[in-house]
């Protein structure tokens, strides 16, 4: 019996090229072998009560590119502190009739090399303020809608949604006022260390995560997410909110000393190595925060849920519907 004819696969080389080279066909890197073992090993774990939420999040780190994306954050953080300061130096020109140099550096606790720079700022003349704190705000305009577009694509990436290009005037808006209670924070909390000393200071820490994680919530509640339901928004926002209280601590306590020693050794390459190091915590913080939000509310579901399963609020949501739209309670169609 003759065999049925077959056609070519289409795996076999085309006529008339010649076999591949074994010698010159790459191997898989080990790096991506190790990578792949052990992306293996965390989805054995993740079916464990606590130990799967740390593996869950591991995992989507990685599927998300979340260092790639925390650099960037990074770098948008530092570009749009850098007008910020434009703006405040402008500013202290128009108040230099009013305030003087001395009176800003006592208050805020600034010294060192920003306080010469707040010196020079006092002594502008003529227009040199107008066009300080123009660029100032024209700088945080722009940058401030480039690192509302990393946030939101950020946001996307951690919650698995379409990436959306625009920018949001609102999530600029709450950036700028989140980098303003940021510096209010400081200042305050840098008054109270120099006048009510070190252990009345360390109890301001804790308003300052209050003001982080309001912040921080207004922040994420404007960029792309997979519900609408703002408790969701809470386990990111108390780690980043909890990060910034750390590094707010240890850059107040612990290295005002030993910055300037270190700047008297090693001069501004050592302040930028130091400063570009806060930026990237902060950025990576804000990566694993976004990421936290859908690991916990796909695993554990909403602080909302579990706050009106309640037997007094229980009845609530039943009696309103705008309660069940704003904390995303209505049950799936």
């Amino acid at each position: 019996m003759p065999e049925p004819a077959t056609g070519p696969s289409p795996d076999d080389p085309v006529p008339g090229t010649p076999a591949p080279d074994p010698s010159e066909v790459e191997p898989p890197s080990r790096v991506s072998a190790l990578k792949a073992q052990a992306m293996a090993r965390l989805r054995r774990y993740e079916d464990v009560p606590v130990v799967g939420m740390g593996a869950s999040l591991v995992r989507r780190d990685s599927e998300s590119a979340g260092s790639m994306i925390g650099s960037a954050i990074a770098f948008r953080l530092f570009l749009f502190f850098v007008p910020l300061l434009l703006l405040l130096v402008g500013l202290a020109g128009f108040f230099g009739g009013h305030l003087s140099a001395a009176d800003v550096e006592r208050n805020a606790g600034v010294s060192g090399g920003l306080g010469q720079q707040i010196q020079h700022a006092f002594h502008q003349s003529g227009r040199a303020p107008w066009f300080i704190t123009f660029l100032g705000l024209f700088g945080i305009a722009t940058t401030g809608r480039a690192l509302s577009r990393v946030l939101c694509a950020a946001s996307c990436q951690a919650w698995g949604l379409p990436i959306q290009r625009r920018s949001s005037v609102r999530v600029v808006g709450a950036i700028a006022g989140l980098a303003s209670g940021m510096g209010l924070v400081a200042i305050l909390v840098s008054r109270a260390r120099a006048d009510l000393g070190v252990g009345v200071a360390s109890l301001s820490f804790a308003p300052a995560f209050v003001i982080y994680l309001v912040a921080w919530l207004l922040i994420t509640s404007l960029v792309p997410r997979g519900t609408e339901d703002p408790g969701a928004l809470i386990p990111g926002a108390v780690l980043v909110s909890g990060v910034l209280t750390g590094m707010h601590l240890v850059s107040e306590l612990y290295l005002p000393d030993r910055f300037d020693k270190a700047s008297e050794l090693y001069g501004a390459i050592g302040a930028t190595v130091v400063t570009l190091g806060w930026f990237f915590i902060l950025g990576r913080a804000v990566v694993v925060g976004l990421e936290l939000n859908p690991v916990v509310y796909e695993r554990y579901g909403s602080v909302s849920t579990l706050v009106f399963s309640l037997p007094l609020l229980r009845a609530l949501p039943r009696r309103s519907a705008r309660i069940r739209r704003f904390f995303d309670l209505d049950p799936p169609t």
